[in-house]
């Protein structure tokens, strides 16, 4: 909610800075990608369930028998860090804490915090790439 433009910051001429964000990307981002490929990872991520076909998220998480690496970021309304920290939660209840871990990283910038906020969250990611 943060103006980056001033002159009529009370009338409709005033630009947020979200605005221009989604402005730039939403022009650019068609120009990168195939616009259909939105469509896709959107309907993927919205159907996804990682139970389908187990009578629990226990019972699903049961057969991991490798590291898992969880990371949110507090503001994200895509992947919510409620739905990481019962992913967390459930391997710790079933005895498999020594294979997740687990960071909630704070801030402002949504789903897009992992673009603009890399200094954030690098060292978690150097430290498992080192193992």
């Amino acid at each position: 909610r943060n103006y980056v433009e001033t002159d009529g910051l009370y009338e409709l001429y005033g630009r947020f800075q979200v605005e221009r964000y989604l402005d730039y990307n939403g022009y650019n981002f068609t120009s990168w990608f195939d616009p259909l490929s939105y469509l896709y990872i959107t309907k993927a991520i919205n159907i996804f369930d990682i139970s389908r076909n187990y009578d629990s998220l226990e019972e699903a998480l049961d057969r991991v028998r490798n590291e898992l690496y969880l990371i949110s970021f507090k503001s994200d309304l895509l992947f919510l860090p409620s739905e990481m920290e019962k992913i967390y939660d459930t391997m710790k209840a079933i005895g498999k804490e020594n294979l997740c871990s687990y960071r909630c990283i704070d801030s402002d910038y949504g789903h897009d915090a992992f673009l603009v906020e890399i200094d954030k969250f690098e060292d978690y990611i150097r430290d498992i790439l080192e193992r």
